[in-house]
């Protein structure tokens, strides 16, 4: 093995295009620095602390769609569906995720029809298929990140090969922060298959390609259509998970249902508009409607819920406690939420059913209703979708020889060792306190069987919680509920309500982090080191809140990372472990 000077003295000489200090998402945001301080000591001051670093994704969507790349895309999905092409979304990571759940709510959407609509319920099928997604590493990426792939671009390229994308077809490039390489990999393939191919990312494009070959190559690439959508340093630093996804969902969002409406409006008469239930905004509304769920969230009962959240959250972790969140129809949206927390806090993470060593996942989400093979099928609504490369595949793609010599396993089965279904899980209150949330939308539980599951199990737990959110009837469902009242507009796709949870869970678990001492200020002190971003994420902590080089700072980290089994990695993050170890005091 090669030891930490070496490691550190390889990475700073051959890992430039990693080294992104440079990139203003890698950087502090001015507007929620001190957020660890504030929240330990105003839970609701800190809550609105996190919200402010979304003040610029009204203005920002906004431009977007009053320009001609948004239009272009909103008239691509229209003609997509009319002349049967397919729509595929791509990306990594939390934004990877997302890409799914597009998918997923494009699938929902049109097989929903069929009960409403049910005379073309052949044609609603075939437009539901259109839809397609992948993230780097194959489906298995949604539960845990597999190491490494995203600094392959080749390994995205393949990918869209995999999915057989052609011309004529949609291609939702979210490109994150605009510099992951698989994602990058993928643009360019999807161009070069003659894909209309729109590649949505958020950071300056003149500092991108200022420090990045890859971004210069992506953008020198005369086949894609840009979607810049630059909204500022992230809540806390380098966390994407936040407000670069949250803006992408809301673009991407829009153009499905503004691009679905378009051709429902050519090809649907007037009784069977009416029968959808629901039209869409103008592209110009979904910008107000962000600012709106904002400054809801940011006051009144809807902040005072939001802030015992975090405290029940906390009060919950600190002694070594677990919560189990339990929805239907929002499963993905909550699931993906747990599921990042993992690589942004160093927490364990979801544990496979026939695993009893692991530690176990701190968060974790369940489908009462469904048994876990169904419960996956309604999360992703199409086939798992594994990577059945070969070692000779890998050689092709240039992999590492880690990889080579033991490929990881991300085959299509690979879901199924995830119980998110109903069937019993004695583990989830196997550890002290053990709670259970029923998370309500809508106050669709009441009707829909959740809320009987949670109070059926109930009893196995320490406590519980129903948390509500949306718009709650008035009658309260239980005497031990938080409500968080938000008024947003039903569309098609029910897109704001979906942005809504995504956005109240991000800041939810954020929070309660940054309040439990896992934030420092608005830096990413917990950061697992998955891939080369992440080693220079960590290295740059190091230097800022140690006030040392980068290059002191990379020896340091990689003391710290090569010294430790990798079997002892959810022990305590690397960085915070590196930072005691010179001296410096923690918060």
């Amino acid at each position: 093995m090669m030891d930490y000077k070496a490691a550190a003295k390889d990475f700073i000489e051959n890992e430039k295009q990693f080294q992104l200090g440079a990139i203003p998402t890698e950087q502090s945001n001015p507007l929620t620095r001190g957020l660890s301080s504030i929240i330990k000591k105003d839970t609701a001051e800190g809550v609105k602390t996190i919200l402010k670093a979304d003040k610029y994704i009204p203005e920002v969507s906004a431009n977007c769609f009053a320009g001609p790349e948004f239009k272009a895309l909103v008239a691509d999905v229209a003609r997509a569906i009319e002349e049967r092409h397919t729509i595929l979304f791509t990306s990594v990571g939390a934004s990877g995720r997302m890409a799914l759940q597009l998918d997923s709510t494009w699938r929902k959407f049109w097989t929903d029809l069929i009960q409403k609509i049910p005379q073309r319920a052949h044609e609603w099928l075939e437009i539901a298929e259109l839809s397609t997604s992948h993230m780097t590493g194959g489906d298995r990426a949604c539960v845990r990140s597999v190491e490494n792939f995203e600094d392959y671009q080749t390994f995205g390229a393949q990918q869209v090969i995999d999915d057989k994308a052609g011309p004529g077809d949609v291609v939702f490039a979210l490109a994150e922060c605009g510099l992951s390489s698989s994602i990058i990999g993928a643009a360019i393939e999807a161009g070069k298959q003659g894909c209309n191919t729109y590649y949505l990312y958020c950071n300056p494009k003149e500092v991108l390609c200022e420090v990045l070959e890859r971004a210069r190559k992506v953008f020198a690439c005369q086949e894609l259509v840009f979607m810049p959508l630059y909204v500022g340093n992230m809540a806390v630093a380098g966390s994407t998970r936040m407000q670069v996804t949250t803006v992408e969902l809301l673009v991407a969002g829009a153009a499905l249902e503004l691009g679905a409406y378009q051709w429902m409006k050519a090809h649907m008469n007037a009784d069977e508009l009416e029968a959808v239930g629901a039209g869409v905004l103008e592209p110009e509304d979904y910008s107000r409607q962000f600012q709106s769920l904002v400054d809801q969230l940011s006051s009144g009962e809807a902040l005072a819920a939001m802030a015992k959240a975090v405290e029940y959250e906390a009060a919950t972790y600190t002694p070594g406690g677990l919560i189990t969140y339990i929805t239907h129809d929002y499963l993905q949206d909550i699931f993906t939420d747990t599921t990042e927390r993992q690589p942004t806090f160093t927490l364990p993470p979801f544990r496979k059913y026939n695993d009893t060593e692991s530690p176990l996942s701190w968060a974790y989400a369940k489908d009462p209703l469904y048994p876990s093979s169904v419960a996956w099928q309604h999360i992703i609504r199409r086939p798992i979708k594994g990577l059945d490369w070969t070692r000779e595949d890998y050689i092709r793609m240039g992999a590492a020889r880690s990889i080579i010599d033991n490929p990881p396993a991300v085959g299509s089965e690979e879901l199924s060792y995830y119980h998110i279904g109903n069937e019993p899980d004695e583990s989830r209150y196997s550890q002290h306190p053990a709670h259970l949330v029923c998370v309500d939308i809508d106050g669709t539980s009441a009707h829909n069987g959740v809320y009987d599951w949670y109070k059926k199990e109930l009893p196995h737990f320490d406590g519980g919680l129903v948390l509500r959110m949306g718009d709650i009837p008035a009658e309260k469902l239980d005497e031990n509920e938080l409500r968080v009242p938000v008024k947003l507009p039903h569309t098609i796709m029910e897109l704001m309500p979906h942005v809504m949870v995504k956005l109240a869970f991000n800041l939810l678990s954020t929070a309660t982090m940054a309040k439990m001492g896992r934030v420092w200020s608005n830096w990413m002190i917990q950061v697992l080191p998955t891939n080369k971003k992440l080693i220079d994420r960590s290295t740059r902590i190091i230097a800022e809140l140690a006030g040392i080089p980068y290059e002191q700072a990379c020896e340091e980290f990689f003391k710290s990372y090569l010294s430790r089994p990798k079997d002892q990695e959810y022990r305590e993050s690397y960085v915070v472990e590196t930072l005691r170890r010179l001296g410096v005091e923690m918060e």
